[in-house]
């Protein structure tokens, strides 16, 4: 086991967006992993990744 992906719970909190707070639904991801096997910009890249799947699901295409 080289990595472990987490997701919090979603939850509906105030969100800025274009000067205005609206509600948006929220989530936390977190990544740990093992710099031994994985090198910290590749596992950032990851998360970066998934967070752009898990905003924009049409986006898993392109990958």
């Amino acid at each position: 086991e080289s990595g472990i992906l987490c997701m919090g719970a979603i939850r509906k909190q105030p969100w800025v967006i274009g000067g205005r707070i609206k509600p948006r639904w929220v989530t936390t991801l977190a990544l740990s992993f093992d710099h031994r096997v994985v090198d910290g910009e590749q596992g950032s890249r990851f998360l970066a990744d998934v967070a752009s799947v898990v905003h924009d699901p049409g986006a898993a295409v392109l990958f």
